[in-house]
């Protein structure tokens, strides 16, 4: 197969780069998708409405934005939205994470069709949270995503406190319909995996005017990437080799997502509509121990348990390392049953849902009884006295291999309820929306209970709300929008969350709207169980749960003015300020329960006292944050087949407690920036330029506690969609046209740390570790 052109090449065209940015940046700033700002939203309100109108901050990816570009996860549909950022984190298989106006992943709330899928407990433990990205409906089901930027609570309760990420799916057809998307991707550098998705949908009635269905599914395969550091000199004339870690440097496994759906619609009649949705996916990852170009054995995700990973001793102490096996799979099983009416008073919605995700591949580390009988066998203590190692490691394997597995499972039912009832004559016209939720879930960790020495126990997340909210229309021109939200949670009682939003239309034009909204997010169910909540060094060190975590809470200020002219060209301006309080994050070091008698503040370790653990840190509210910032959108139609469209976003987050006051709270991106240069070159063929910026992303502090920022950089795509037939769709992309390399570093100035030589350590250019030149190709057909 030829090959795409070298990084060498690509960086010849960097001069014609920087004069295409500057003209991005000088033009009028575009919103992502090329449509028209009355587009109809349902996420702001739970009803439908114009963007315009909404009482909130929202975007709208399409399905048609979708088609264009390379779908795996819900962060390829959200990446290039104003105010959202995906390139804080990658967990330890690759997966990145979606934060919003500066507030992490933990904080952003996903529905599918208005129902909940964020799990109440930590799942994903010791750094594999982006998985829970993967868990979404096939390319080909869904009709659009709508994009909430900011706290939604009084609406949605706990979770909505950055965010919130509403998936509509397509319902039934009249008629059958259906359609079949295949894509792949082709690296320049077979240093980085490939990656091959097929999505299907299949919609029609099964009795005409009464019983429809649809069916769903997708498979995606991503290929093991294996990219590795140069040898550099530093600045002393040292050659220095460094390799790449799995994750955020850059290595993945081998991995499949398989996801199959159905739904069933029953319309009695017109005006009633009951729906059944079932849903299940399963994620796999290679965990299978390997050797390096150096012959060290390496483990991908975690270390694999062997007799040889247990064998082990730091101090004269054993340090039994073990939790993983060597697959690891992640799925999930979700349903709902729904009822839609409409009524002469209004409308109505009922929907009992359930969502249970597993996290399988891990096994339990050994308990304080099995740590210290491995210690006698390991010191040739008591009976075993006087054996060969070779003869106490065999009965090391026979007694704790192979290890029990650890379950994680997270399930939740949850019911809402709501009614929209329009109101008139009441100085105005209102539309006045009542509703109710009540959630009940489990969280089953294997871990729990091994303080105590019987692990398996269950930690229960329940809590119910009310809400009401009023949208009044005075005038013809102006909303206002008004609501409050009652949460009572077993845990920490009751909580309310105000919001008030006002929506003017200054012209035929020009629409101002602004307003104040509220969020709160309950702590993890695992972090709030009073005992040991999971283990760190590979199974050798334990975390212990505080239960009397309180709450995180944020208020949302923003203003924001919207212009969209008839001519298709559109512009808005949003300033916003989130004040955040009660943020939680690890405090200083506490004495165990033991130690204290059990007077709080204290650390519940249980048996784990007697292998040396008298304090250890756990979890706290501590901090207050600040977020403020800018976000720009808009487009520009220069001619009827040219138009420029992008966005940009400042950031700008600080600490005001704590022991990083001053700092910034998370690795965002200060200054991000997205444009894309679309010509409908013939009625058949689109062609596009994209432009991905990013610059001062936070890395940390300096001995002097001062920040520090990775590279900035820019990244181009060159994409194009052909209409073939009114049944085929050909797109291709070249992603990373110039070829970034995201693996490159530089060397710095230190005085400690194991990198560190003569006064010079190598330091990574970029949080992330983004593939190479690669072309995406992918062929969509529908009947």
């Amino acid at each position: 197969m030829a090959q795409l052109p070298s990084r060498a090449d690509a960086r010849l065209s960097r001069p014609c780069a920087a004069a295409l940015l500057a003209v991005f940046s000088c033009s009028a700033l575009a919103q992502k998708t090329d449509r028209q700002l009355d587009e109809v939203v349902v996420s702001a309100t739970g009803f439908e409405q114009k963007i315009t109108d909404a009482p909130a901050s929202i975007s709208v990816v399409t399905q048609e934005e979708l088609a264009k570009k390379p779908y795996m996860t819900l962060i390829d549909a959200v990446r290039e939205l104003e105010g959202v950022d995906v390139g804080e984190t990658s967990d330890k298989t690759g997966q990145r994470t979606i934060s919003m106006r500066g507030m992490g992943s933990d904080y952003t709330l996903v529905l599918i069709d208005g129902k909940r899928q964020n799990n109440h407990g930590d799942i994903y433990p010791n750094n594999f949270g982006g998985n829970q990205f993967n868990h979404i409906p096939p390319l080909d089901a869904i009709e659009r995503i709508e994009v909430i930027r900011g706290p939604a609570s009084t609406l949605y309760g706990a979770d909505a406190l950055g965010g919130v990420i509403n998936i509509i799916t397509k319902k039934d057809a009249s008629t059958w319909t259906g359609s079949v998307t295949v894509g792949r991707s082709f690296q320049s550098d077979d240093a980085f995996g490939e990656d091959t998705t097929t999505d299907f949908s299949l919609r029609g009635p099964i009795m005409p005017g009464l019983l429809s269905m649809s069916l769903r599914g997708s498979y995606y395969q991503r290929d093991a990437s294996n990219p590795e550091f140069e040898d550099a000199v530093d600045p002393n004339g040292t050659t220095r080799t460094r390799v790449l870690g799995f994750g955020g440097g850059g290595k993945t496994v081998d991995n499949t997502n398989k996801a199959l759906g159905f739904s069933l619609y029953l319309t009695p009649t017109d005006n009633q509509r009951i729906s059944f949705d079932f849903d299940t996916s399963r994620q796999i990852y290679d965990n299978k121990p390997y050797r390096d170009k150096s012959g060290a054995l390496q483990y991908p995700l975690g270390t694999v348990d062997s007799i040889d990973t247990i064998w082990r001793a730091s101090g004269g102490r054993v340090q039994p390392r073990v939790g993983y096996a060597d697959e690891q799979e992640f799925t999930r099983e979700a349903w709902s049953l729904s009822h839609e009416g409409k009524w002469d008073f209004g409308t109505s919605f009922v929907a009992l849902s359930y969502v249970k995700t597993d996290n399988n591949g891990r096994t339990l580390p050994l308990t304080v009884a099995e740590r210290e009988l491995l210690q006698q066998i390991y010191d040739a203590t008591g009976p075993y006295a006087g054996l060969s190692v070779a003869e106490r490691k065999a009965i090391a394997e026979a007694t704790f291999l192979p290890r029990r597995k650890r379950t994680l499972q997270s399930n939740q039912y949850t019911l809402d309820g709501r009614l929209d009832i329009p109101l008139s004559n009441l100085a105005g016209e209102h539309l006045l929306v009542v509703g109710g939720q009540v959630i009940r879930g489990e969280l089953k960790d294997g871990v729990f209970g091994m303080e105590s020495g019987t692990p398996g126990k269950v930690q229960e997340h329940n809590m119910w709300s009310v809400f009401v909210e009023d949208n009044w229309m005075p005038t013809d021109a102006f909303t206002l929008t008004a609501g409050l939200r009652h949460d009572d949670h077993e845990m920490f009682g009751t909580h309310l969350s105000p919001r008030l939003y006002g929506t003017y239309k200054l012209g035929p034009l020009w629409t101002l709207k602004g307003g104040v909204s509220t969020g709160y997010k309950t702590p993890k169910t695992t972090d709030l169980y009073d005992g040991i909540t999971g283990f760190g060094g590979q199974g050798t060190m334990p975390f212990a749960g505080n239960p009397d975590l309180k709450p995180e809470k944020s208020r949302n200020t923003e203003m924001a003015v919207y212009w969209n002219h008839p001519n298709r060209h559109n512009f808005n301006l949003t300033v916003f300020r989130n004040d955040f309080k009660d943020k939680i994050m690890s405090g200083e070091a506490t004495q165990s329960c033991e130690a204290t008698g059990g007077v709080r503040p204290c650390v519940n370790l249980g048996d784990y006292t007697s292998l040396g653990y008298t304090s250890y840190s756990q979890k706290i509210n501590v901090d207050e944050a600040r977020i403020q910032g800018v976000e720009l959108a808009g487009r520009w139609q220069m001619f009827d087949t040219l138009a420029l469209r992008g966005n940009y976003t400042y950031t700008d987050s600080e600490q005001l407690s704590g022991a990083d006051k001053g700092l910034p709270l998370t690795n965002s991106a200060k200054h991000m920036a997205n444009a894309t240069l679309d010509w409908q070159a013939m009625p058949k063929l689109n062609v596009y330029l994209t432009l991905e910026a990013r610059s001062k992303r936070y890395r940390g502090k300096d001995a002097d506690n001062n920040p520090r920022y990775f590279k900035d950089y820019e990244v181009y795509h060159l994409g194009a969609s052909y209409q073939w037939s009114k049944h085929f769709t050909v797109h291709a992309r070249i992603n990373n046209l110039l070829d970034e390399d995201f693996t490159s570093y530089s060397f710095v100035r230190c005085t400690t740390g194991s990198q560190c030589v003569g006064g010079w350590a190598p330091e990574d250019d970029y949080n992330n570790k983004d593939k190479a030149r690669s072309v995406w190709v992918s062929l969509n057909a529908r009947f």
